[in-house]
């Protein structure tokens, strides 16, 4: 796995049939796989990437990887949020996921892909993807911005700002407006939230505080873990409080029910409008026209059909 972009299957169960498909997403200067490896390698079988697909759960495992660098000193340029999350989006429908329950799990400003996908599925009608998440795990998520951003801008040449560090600055109106959509749907789409943030810093800075890591979601309490920003994604051990954690919150999303997603209100006004079009349209006049036409005939053949029986039992009453 030289190039770790796109979305790479790390565990799958062909011979039985999964019960999900559980989707890592690292976020900022990470990558697919040394972003949850507790040594940084790139290993699957040495982190909770393969601890969790052979830990009796059935579940496929899968990690998304995409430029996110911090600075551009490795990379010219950094994709925007709202194009990565659908090039997310294609990769997930291209993969064909959505045929059965969906889990996310999150780093950082991966949190913010996510929530924007689905959000862009909600736009572009992608019903598979928003039934089938069941629940998304954030580990240090900015959902309202991140000190990070502050802290690059005042570095050296070497930290040139692009265009993913710009969109995390406190409260980008973006963020904010994204984290409303998310905690204003997440119920009625029938997510499940899971929320962890880190209480150590990186060299003097706490990337995420607890402020900036809840999503302000009722009844979610953000759990701190005794980690910094780029630690709290690595469980050392699948008995860490983290991999616990989230193990849990895999279950329990997968035994609960999740409502029927209703009628968008496009559908709703188109078909308000097909119809309001059908009556003053002349064609759409006729045929309703017709339709009565029809209706009224055959109240006549049945009103026709009534006389005449009722003839032939005053004729056989007679006869007797």
């Amino acid at each position: 796995m030289s190039k770790l972009t796109g979305l790479i299957e790390i565990r799958s169960h062909h011979d039985l049939v999964p019960s999900a498909d559980v989707v890592f997403v690292h976020g900022l200067g990470g990558d697919a796989i040394t972003t949850w490896h507790p040594q940084g390698k790139r290993d699957d079988d040495g982190c909770w990437l393969g601890w969790l697909g052979n830990d009796n759960l059935c579940v496929n495992i899968w990690s998304f990887g995409y430029q996110a660098e911090g600075t551009n000193w490795k990379s010219n340029s950094s994709m925007s949020l709202f194009a990565q999350a659908s090039n997310l989006l294609d990769w997930l429908d291209s993969r064909e996921l959505g045929q059965r329950p969906l889990i996310f799990i999150t780093h950082s400003m991966g949190g913010l892909l996510v929530k924007k996908m689905l959000n862009s599925a909600l736009t572009f009608q992608k019903q598979a993807i928003l039934k089938q998440t069941k629940g998304i795990v954030f580990l240090a998520t900015p959902h309202t911005g991140a000190h990070l951003a502050n802290l690059i801008d005042n570095i050296s040449v070497l930290a040139r700002t692009t265009v993913s560090v710009k969109e995390l600055k406190a409260h980008d109106p973006q963020l904010l407006e994204l984290n409303e959509w998310y905690r204003e749907n997440v119920r009625s789409l029938g997510i499940a939230t899971k929320v962890y943030y880190e209480t150590q810093a990186v060299k003097g800075i706490l990337v995420v505080d607890e402020d900036s890591a809840n999503p302000g979601i009722e009844k979610v309490k953000p759990v701190a873990i005794p980690k910094n920003h780029i630690d709290l994604c690595k469980p050392e051990s699948q008995n860490s409080q983290v991999y616990l954690g989230v193990k849990k919150f895999i279950k329990e999303c997968l035994n609960t029910p999740v409502p029927p997603i209703q009628p968008s209100p496009q559908d709703i006004l188109e078909k308000n409008s097909k119809t309001m079009n059908d009556n003053h349209n002349p064609r759409g006049i006729q045929n309703n026209i017709g339709n009565i036409g029809k209706s009224l005939q055959n109240i006549d053949t049945i009103n026709g059909n009534n006389q005449y029986i009722a003839q032939e039992i005053h004729i056989n009453n007679g006869s007797d």
